[in-house]
């Protein structure tokens, strides 16, 4: 058996597989519960949304959302959550960013939620 003779490629590939493999598990360790928090986000606010009727005064459903999202850590500011209610119907638009540190570079996840429901 001649060991001289052989090249290491299949070591190499299997080495920048490994390595792939790694960052895309680091990458999604970081960003996915991101992407969680605002999907629960947007949940709240459909459902703050969905029961303007029930509650009449804008004050609560803004505390209520600025709650929700102090206690998930989502950094929302007051100057970023606008409730319109007109007769017929409730529009509740928030936006905010979150920097994700990737090590290499900083990612900035951007969201915006624009739910618009009607008032029975």
């Amino acid at each position: 058996m001649n060991l001289g003779n052989q090249r290491g490629e299949g070591r190499l590939g299997f080495l920048f597989s490994v390595a792939i493999f790694g960052v895309a598990i680091f990458v999604a360790v970081k960003v996915v519960p991101a992407r969680m928090d605002a999907y629960n986000f947007r949940d709240t606010i459909r459902e703050e949304c969905r029961m303007g009727a029930v509650r009449k005064d804008d004050t609560v459903v803004f505390a209520r959302i600025m709650d929700h999202a102090k206690k998930n850590g989502i950094p929302l500011s007051k100057k970023n959550l606008k409730i319109k209610r007109t007769k017929n119907r409730l529009q509740i638009v928030a936006t905010y960013e979150k920097s994700i540190d990737l090590k290499v570079t900083t990612y900035v996840y951007k969201v915006k939620v624009d739910e618009d429901a009607p008032i029975f």
